[in-house]
């Protein structure tokens, strides 16, 4: 009878420690996951803003240099032109 009482007490402690390692790592490995999904949420994200800022830039050609873009435009296109047309 005592025996039997060993294996079965033996049996239940193999049957905690399995059980507990299992729901052990679950939870770290469900743990794990959801932080490696929300960095790389994070680094889409980061890299999706940085190619907007780069979008943005190219279709923006007067922020990219400093000097007027019409700076070699004449001063007034309307010097030479004749207003009234009875004269």
């Amino acid at each position: 009878m005592e025996q039997s009482s060993n294996v079965k007490s033996v049996v239940a402690a193999v049957l905690a420690l399995v059980i507990g390692g299992g729901v052990g790592y679950y939870v770290a490995y469900g743990k794990g996951v959801a932080a490696g999904v929300a960095q790389e949420k994070a680094a889409q994200e980061a890299q999706r803003k940085e190619a907007e800022k780069e979008a943005a830039k190219s279709v923006n050609p007067f922020e990219q240099t400093t000097a007027n873009p019409f700076e070699k435009a004449p001063t007034n296109p309307f010097d030479n032109v004749k207003v009234n047309p009875f004269e």
